[in-house]
C-alpha cells in the first residue's frame, strides 16, 4: 500500500503540475485585480517561487507527517475540507453498492436458474440497457422525469433534516448504480451458469439434494468469487463517476471539490482528492482478499 500511495501521489504532482495555467491568476480573477508584488507575495508564501523538485520533496515530507497542505484559494487545511465532504461521498457510494447489490444478485441469480427462459431474455435486456446507458445522461433523465415534470424528488444539494436528504440521495445514488449494475448483473447470471455446470452440483442433484440448497448452499458460495473480484476491481470506476455524478446533481462530495480544485489548479486540493480516493481503493481490494478466506476456507491455507 505505501509504494502505490507514493507513487499515486508522485504522479498526481506531476500531472496538476503539467496543465496549463497560473493558480494566482486565477486567483486573482476570483477576488480583484493583484499587483505584481501582491502576486509575488502569495506566490511566495505558498512556496510556489521553489522549483518544483524542491515543492515535490516538501509535499512528500508533509504527506508523511500527515500534512496534506493549505488550499491555494480557501487558503484552509485541505485535510479539512477533505474530511468534510468525505462522509457524503462515502454515503453516495456505500448507497449506490448497497443498491446493486440489492438488484442485480437476485436477477442475475433467477436469469441462471431460468435460463433460456423469457426470464432471462429480460433480465439480460435490462442489463445491456444498463451497461450501454451513459450514467451522467440516466441522471438527467431522472432529474427531468421525477424532479421537474413529477416533483418528487429534490434534484439538486442536499436537504437539511433526515428526510429531506434522504429524498435528496435518491437520484444520485440510482445514477450512480447504473455504472456496475448491468456489469454485476451478467457476472452473476455468468458465474452461476459455470458453477451449476460443475461435477459436484451435478453429484448433489444425483443425492436427492434439494434444489435450494444446492444452489444457495454449494453454488452461490462458490460463485461469489469471481464476482466479488470485479465488483472490487470496479470500485474505482464507480469512485470515478462519483465525481461525474456529484457534479451534475450538487452533491458536496469530494468528487465535486476535486473537479473545482482542477479547474482552479489548487495543486494541494488536487492530489489531496486523488490519493483519498486511491486509498479508497486500496481498502476496499484488501477488504475483498480478507473477504475471499472467509468464503472459501481453501484461500486460508495459500
Amino acid at each position: 500500500m505505501i509504494p502505490l500511495i507514493f507513487g499515486v501521489g508522485t504522479l498526481t504532482f506531476i500531472l496538476i503540475h503539467a496543465i496549463p495555467g497560473d493558480p494566482i491568476e486565477i486567483l486573482a480573477g476570483q477576488s480583484r485585480q493583484l499587483t505584481v508584488e501582491e502576486k509575488d507575495r502569495i506566490a511566495e508564501s505558498l512556496g510556489l517561487n521553489d522549483s518544483l523538485p524542491i515543492q515535490y520533496i516538501r509535499y512528500m515530507t508533509n504527506l508523511l507527517k500527515g500534512d496534506m497542505g493549505i488550499s491555494i484559494t480557501t487558503r484552509s487545511d485541505v485535510s479539512f475540507e477533505i474530511a468534510e465532504r468525505l462522509p457524503d461521498t462515502l454515503i453516495l457510494t456505500i448507497t449506490s453498492m448497497a443498491i446493486v447489490i440489492i438488484i442485480a444478485f437476485p436477477i442475475g441469480i433467477i436469469s441462471a436458474l431460468k435460463r433460456g427462459t423469457w426470464i432471462d431474455t429480460v433480465a439480460m435486456t435490462i442489463a445491456l440497457f444498463g451497461v450501454s446507458i451513459p450514467a451522467f445522461w440516466f441522471g438527467i433523465m431522472l432529474m427531468l422525469i421525477f424532479g421537474l415534470y413529477l416533483d418528487l424528488l429534490p434534484t439538486v444539494g442536499q436537504g437539511k433534516t433526515p428526510i429531506d436528504f434522504a429524498l435528496s440521495l435518491v437520484l444520485p445514488s440510482v445514477t450512480l448504480s447504473l455504472i456496475l449494475l448491468g456489469l454485476v448483473t451478467r457476472m452473476v447470471r455468468s458465474s452461476m451458469l459455470e458453477v451449476l455446470s460443475k461435477d459436484y452440483v451435478r453429484t448433489a442433484h444425483a443425492k436427492g439434494l434439494g434444489n435450494k440448497r444446492i444452489n444457495f448452499r454449494h453454488a452461490l458460495p462458490n460463485a461469489l468469487i469471481p464476482i466479488l473480484t470485479v465488483v472490487s476491481g470496479q470500485f474505482a470506476s464507480l469512485l470515478g463517476g462519483a465525481v461525474v455524478i456529484e457534479q451534475v446533481f450538487g452533491w458536496p462530495g469530494i468528487g465535486r471539490l476535486a473537479i473545482n480544485a482542477v479547474f482552479r489548479r489548487d495543486y494541494q486540493v488536487v492530489t489531496g482528492t486523488v490519493l483519498v480516493f486511491s486509498l479508497m481503493v486500496i481498502v476496499v481490494n484488501l477488504l475483498t482478499d480478507i473477504l475471499y478466506s472467509f468464503i472459501d476456507p481453501r484461500i486460508r491455507l495459500q
